[in-house]
């Protein structure tokens, strides 16, 4: 990247929007750009591209792993230095994850790909024949992930044989693209779908104990946020409804009408959630509003990530910095096409996927 180039970037991460959307002025010195690295060729052809894989970080190394929708997942050291990269046979609709050593990518050519962090060689694949839509789910010694066509696989995490699947009929209607990572608790995986349903599976067999419609209407019911604490599972409804279930037999517990909801997070002993309006923090036990943030333009793409003192929330037009505390907008970055991944964070080095395929490392001065 040219001096030029890294100049226009740092402008532009410079710039915080006010609830409006329109730019006002902030400090130049708000983020460093330590460096960047374009991942996929510009196409002028290309009208609004999204990447939403994102990177993940090694916090034992500090390599960092990004996917994107070329195909291509790459490792960098914490310098910038690139240190391997691996083709996939389609883009990645999902972080990796990395865990004692080793990047697990699931790509929507239908695999997911167990690779040797260090060096990118391959351990196993395991092909599911469906568009693998989530990070997966490592317990039991199994590695766990949903897919776009409303399946959800169990693998074993050592080798990549497969251990179990459970395939919902798909419904009929339009449906919102993306899948809910599966979550654990109580000794059970949740997972949610496009039908409005969340079911609970038995870890070793994939047997259903329970599933439980949580979704209103009959219109874009999909499921895809899910989280759960040791008391309650939580789910994001795209037709307008957070819940929270009893785990052991899907009751409901509380519900809060949210438009748009579709991405949860739970953390600082609360839940966050981003709908197609605002982002709201509420409380896990009763489900009361601590606060909500509005924000205009954009959506819910990727997943809220706690980041350093920040709660982070990408939403295609931006990635938002809130304050967890208050939902106060404290500063919004976008690197001149949008930011539809969650960000990795590590100290105080944040990586930014952005939707032009760039990879930005940022620290905080």
């Amino acid at each position: 990247m040219g001096s030029a180039l890294l100049a226009l970037a740092a402008l532009a991460l410079a710039v915080a929007p006010e609830d409006t959307g329109r730019l006002s002025p902030a400090p130049l010195r708000a983020w460093d750009v330590a460096w960047m690295k374009a991942l996929v060729e510009s196409d002028v052809l290309e009208w609004h591209p999204d990447e939403l894989g994102g990177p993940a970080v090694d916090p034992v190394t500090r390599a960092v792993f990004a996917g994107t929708r070329n195909g291509l997942l790459r490792a960098f050291l914490p310098g910038g230095e690139p240190l391997w990269e691996f083709q996939a046979g389609a883009g990645f609709a999902a972080a990796p994850l990395v865990h004692d050593g080793v990047v697990y990518a699931g790509s929507l050519d239908g695999r997911l790909y167990a690779l040797t962090a260090a060096t990118g060689k391959e351990r196993w694949r395991y092909s599911s024949g469906e568009e693998v839509g989530s990070a997966p789910l490592l317990a039991e010694g199994l590695a766990v992930f949903a897919t776009l066509q409303d399946s959800v696989v169990a693998v074993d995490a050592t080798s990549g044989a497969w251990r179990w699947h459970h395939r919902r009929d798909r419904r009929e209607g339009f449906t919102v693209r993306g899948a809910a990572r599966p979550v654990s608790a109580r000794g059970l995986f949740f997972v949610g779908w496009s039908d409005g349903f969340v079911s609970a599976l038995e870890p070793a067999t994939g047997a259903v104990q329970w599933e439980r419609k949580v979704a209103p209407g009959t219109e874009l019911i999909d499921v895809d946020g899910l989280a759960a604490d040791a008391h309650r599972l939580y789910a994001a409804c795209f037709s307008g409804v957070v819940a929270a279930l009893d785990p052991s037999n899907g009751k409901t517990l509380w519900e809060r009408k949210e438009p748009g909801a579709a991405r949860l997070l739970l953390a600082d002993g609360r839940l966050y959630a981003v709908g197609s309006q605002a982002v709201v923090a509420l409380e896990p036990e009763g489900g009361g509003r601590l606060w909500r943030h509005a924000y205009a333009g954009g959506g819910p793409t990727g997943a809220p990530v706690r980041t350093g003192s920040r709660l982070a929330v990408p939403t295609g037009r931006s990635l938002l910095l809130l304050d967890p505390g208050s939902g106060r907008l404290v500063r919004s970055l976008d690197p001149g096409s949008g930011v539809s991944a969650p960000p990795a964070w590590l100290g105080r080095r944040a990586y930014v996927l952005s939707n032009a395929g760039v990879l930005l490392a940022l620290d905080l001065p």
